[in-house]
């Protein structure tokens, strides 16, 4: 979150309703660009490759 997130933050007050509502907005808000993030690394990551074709070989 950014410093002016927190500074909005400090001109509420502790009992104010709206300090709670802009709390869990900001969490939204990082929660969501976290997981944009994390989405964005999984595209670029190669995925693990599985053989189509698998037959059981002979044990020894």
């Amino acid at each position: 979150m950014t410093d002016e997130y927190f500074d909005e933050m400090r001109k509420f007050g502790h009992e104010d309703e709206m300090r709670y509502r802009i709390l869990m907005r900001g969490v939204k808000n990082l929660l969501e660009q976290r997981k944009r993030e994390k989405s964005k690394l999984f595209k670029v990551l190669p995925h693990r490759q599985r053989k189509k074709d698998l037959r059981v070989g002979k044990w020894s």
